[in-house]
């Protein structure tokens, strides 16, 4: 998968610096000068695209410590949600944002009561946006303390954003890449906890493959047939599409494969953008 390329402003870079989540030409965690003689494993200067679900477990070795995903710190994060609920005050307004894997408040400060500078226009029930902040925790509860929210017109940023997301902690689990057949399944059950959706039910009354799937490309053919199996009213995740049809070929091109079907009518959207289910 590609680096931040630019099509997300908040993956692009700022000036001279290229910008986006991998830095300095090594590994996806970038590299974080400190004062203690480089302890830090993780880059605290980069901003990482994450769900949700990954917030709620990060861990934390005191209060006084910064949060780490995948055994690095976080510094800025990226989150893409759909707005659940909204409150207002005269310094501030709280979101509550859903992603698929989680709730979380989200909180950014107003330059003034009737928000002058229109950092809340666009932004209402329902509506996806994208979310760049810090993680903080208060009174043992946490939540994003945003620098920038902006909505999302094109919905293939939320897909787009949660194979950024994954890819981001494939490559800081297993720096070396894939060994064989064997790395790609242990790549597989370490990402089950942070993109957790309900498995597929592989029983299939029918059995065989749907002749009308015959002119398919084969990664779409096979997307149609796992999909289809499934009985359940909100569809497939899919982040479990990916697991079950992605290995070897990469979560952005499941990504593609899945928007082409919906393009076509063969597929389509669920209780969120997130979820599919099969003509």
């Amino acid at each position: 998968m590609s680096n931040y390329d630019g099509q997300n402003p908040y993956y692009g870079g700022g000036g001279g610096g290229g910008g986006g989540y991998v830095a300095g030409g090594g590994s996806p965690g970038g590299s974080q000068g400190s004062g203690d003689g480089g302890k830090k494993k993780g880059g605290n200067n980069t901003a990482r695209p994450v769900t949700i679900k990954q917030i709620m477990s990060a861990e934390q070795a005191h209060p006084d410590s910064d949060f780490q995903v995948d055994g690095h710190d976080l510094g800025t994060v990226i989150v893409v949600g759909s707005v659940r609920n909204c409150s207002t005050s005269a310094t501030n307004v709280n979101y509550s944002v859903g992603d698929g894997t989680g709730y979380l408040d989200v909180r950014q400060w107003l330059d003034s009561a009737d928000d002058e500078s229109g950092k809340m226009d666009g932004i209402g029930q329902d509506q996806y946006v994208s979310i760049m902040g810090s993680l903080k925790s208060f009174a043992g509860k946490r939540h994003i303390s945003a620098t920038h929210i902006r909505p999302i017109s094109d919905h293939n940023e939320v897909y787009h954003h949660l194979l950024k997301a994954l890819w981001v902690s494939l490559s800081l689990r297993y720096p070396g890449g894939a060994g064989g057949g064997g790395g790609a399944v242990q790549r597989q059950q370490g990402m089950q906890s942070d993109y957790a959706a309900a498995p597929a039910n592989n029983a299939n009354a029918n059995g065989g493959a749907n002749p009308d799937w015959a002119h398919l490309p084969v990664m779409q053919r096979k997307i149609m047939e796992l999909v289809s199996k499934d009985v359940t009213d909100e569809g497939m995740h899919v982040s479990a599409i990916s697991r079950t049809v992605g290995a070897g070929k990469g979560e952005l091109a499941v990504g593609e494969a899945i928007e082409a079907l919906m393009s076509e009518g063969m597929l389509f959207s669920t209780i969120d953008d997130l979820h599919v289910k099969a003509v």
